[in-house]
């Protein structure tokens, strides 16, 4: 343990300390003595093992105000066995802590000192918030050029001025919500004065807008008290606020160690996945709304046009006015078919919801060769390469992009991705970070064990899917022979109508070839990995083996996904080219709803990983999440 007086500059201080600066900094703040109960547990369950994780992962420096109570012996306790990778620097005023080799009457009514800090920075002050600006330019000093990030748990009157300072400072600050103090003052602050207000009901929901209205008066009293306390609004106003509220250790771990490593190019390419990603699922949503309506809306018509004919019903008669209704419903819903058929051709959702697709698929694929250092990052990693690995990324992601936006999918909002990073994955993926280094083990479980993890469930999701269409057809090929035994045979029009749509909404989204794709590249990965687990260790630990396991696997990958965006670009080129005759046939004019030019389709099924340097085409990528 290294103690100073330290009064004098911060650099000398860490010198006399022993520590170097260019390291990343977790500031832990909180009360000693504001976490109680199911706070202090909450705490303990979720910050200690958080920061283990974090620290062990970046590398990070720890600073917090160095007692044996509240947060401090939490974080202590989470640091049992300190290695010489751990730095837990204490921050505290000399005055009010008990020194070391002290007598017993000096020591009198000063806090105990944690003993599984490596450091300690004492103050010159007798006062509990003395210890403030050292502790901010200690960690300030102690990052030199590296993140910092603060973590409140609890806390009183001092975190809140630490806390302030972090927010001129610019840390990025989370919050653990449930800790109570400061920690849960903030973030109730904070949602109300940046979260929307719930909307009121109508007040024919009088037993609603009971339980509306005191949440809105509550929420304006909480930003009125904001209002009131200065540095309490200018946290919430300008400082990077985020708010943690689950039960999970590993999620904030993961998100402390996203802020502490300074990728910034691999963090834009995390960025531009999940806009793509994003952008394609939402676009997904709207090719098959559409399409869901459309098929709808022509089997209500056939209905209609078939219950017309069973009624016939006397024009001249009493319910003649019934025969006007289903007469203009005959009429009126095939030309609201030809409208949404011209809205779905020039809204092209079903080519766009590809085309991110595979832009989104290929710079993850580049995400993942670029943290095993495999394929052309290998070369560029080493010491004297002349195009260091980033700049690397950035130009594969710069033509990736390029690409893209060459194509139909920037003919709509490309709305950037404002959600957490890296997006939700599956399976093992869930721990990572997205951005530390991966060895062969790590590999296998965050990019193959998350495809598999996709894969598996999704596989019994199409098949089951598939079931339910398949029976449909059966079922109303079934009643149109019954209805056509018993003499109904006007109504196996209908019949034929449906078990035409069940199979249309199955070629519309290639679910059988879909099925057959996910089961074989599910089982290609597995014998990949197998294969990899039935090597000897000394083989495995050879940088030969590695890259041809990133390349094996993402040549899998790419070869499954590049068939399946042919596969979409051949049915959503018939599709168009029917719906355009069906438009043709209801006497809509071509020229009012025209469709977007059809970009022709470069994407091409590829069995192997793109050679070193070689320029990748991201057409011909389709999705593992399609």
């Amino acid at each position: 343990m290294v103690e100073t007086g330290a009064a004098g500059d911060p650099g000398e201080v860490l010198t006399q300390l022993g520590l170097h600066p260019g390291r990343p900094v977790i500031v832990v703040v909180g009360g000693a003595d504001t976490l109680t109960d199911d706070a202090h547990r909450l705490a303990k369950r979720i910050v200690a093992p958080a920061l283990a994780r974090a620290s062990t992962v970046t590398g990070a420096a720890i600073v917090d105000g160095g007692t044996d109570s509240g947060i401090m012996a939490i974080v202590g306790e989470a640091f049992p066995e300190r290695g010489d990778e751990n730095v837990l620097l204490g921050v505290a005023p000399a005055r009010r802590v008990a020194l070391p080799g002290s007598l017993s009457g000096e020591n009198e009514g000063r806090a105990a000192l944690e003993p599984n800090h490596t450091h300690f920075a004492l103050a010159d002050s007798d006062e509990w918030g003395g210890e403030t600006a050292l502790l901010v330019e200690l960690s300030e000093a102690l990052a030199g050029p590296a993140p910092i990030a603060m973590v409140a748990a609890g806390g009183g009157e001092a975190a809140k001025h630490e806390v302030l300072h972090a927010t001129r400072h610019g840390w990025s600050i989370f919050l653990v919500v449930g800790t109570g103090g400061l920690a849960d003052e903030l973030a109730t602050a904070w949602r109300a004065l940046r979260e929307p207000e719930p909307r009121e009901l109508p007040e024919i929901l009088g037993k609603q807008i009971a339980r509306v209205l005191p949440e809105r008066w509550r929420r304006r009293k909480q930003a009125a008290n904001v209002h009131s306390d200065d540095a309490l609004e200018e946290v919430i106003r300008t400082g990077d606020i985020r708010l943690y509220d689950e039960a999970d250790p590993n999620e904030l771990a993961r998100r402390l160690a996203w802020e502490l490593q300074d990728y910034d190019v691999l963090k834009l390419a995390w960025t531009s996945f999940a806009t793509y990603d994003e952008l394609a699922a939402a676009a997904r949503k709207s090719f098959e709304r559409m399409q869901t309506w459309i098929l709808a809306l022509g089997i209500i018509a056939t209905f209609v046009a078939l219950l017309k004919e069973a009624l016939a019903i006397n024009p001249q008669g009493s319910y003649a006015w019934v025969d006007d209704v289903l007469h203009w419903i005959v009429v009126g819903l095939p030309l609201l078919v030809a409208v949404l058929i011209g809205m779905a051709l020039r809204l092209a959702a079903g080519k766009r919801w590809v085309l991110l697709r595979g832009a989104a698929e290929t710079i993850k694929r580049e995400i993942y060769r670029f943290r095993t250092r495999t394929g052309i990052y290998r070369a560029a990693a080493a010491q004297d390469a002349s195009v260091p690995p980033q700049e690397l990324l950035s130009a594969q992601l710069d033509a990736i992009e390029t690409k893209l936006l060459q194509t139909e999918a920037s003919s709509a909002e490309l709305t950037p991705y404002s959600g957490l990073l890296p997006p939700p994955m599956y399976g093992a993926s869930r721990e990572d970070d997205g951005l530390s280094p991966l060895d062969p083990e790590h590999y296998l479980a965050f990019r193959v064990g998350d495809q598999l993890s996709y894969f598996h469930p999704k596989v019994v999701q199409l098949a089951s899917m598939r079931r339910r269409f398949q029976f449909a057809v059966l079922a109303a090929g079934a009643v149109g022979a019954i209805l056509a035994a018993a003499g109904f045979e006007v109504w196996i029009g209908l019949t034929t109508a449906i078990a035409s749509a069940a199979l249309a909404y199955l070629g519309y989204l290639q679910i059988e070839s879909t099925l057959v794709g996910y089961n074989q590249v599910a089982g290609r990965l597995e014998a990949l990995r197998r294969s990899w687990l039935a090597r000897p260790a000394s083989r495995r630990e050879e940088p030969e083996a590695f890259d041809a396991l990133v390349a094996d696997a993402e040549a899998v990958l790419s070869t499954e996904l590049g068939g399946w965006v042919q596969q979409m670009t051949d049915a959503l080129e018939e599709l168009q080219a029917r719906q355009v005759e069906a438009e043709r046939q209801a006497g809509i004019s071509q020229t009012q709803l025209r469709p977007t030019p059809e970009v022709q389709s470069e994407s091409r099924p590829t069995s192997e990983a793109p050679a070193d340097g070689e320029q990748i085409e991201p057409e011909s990528e389709s999705s593992n999440n399609a």
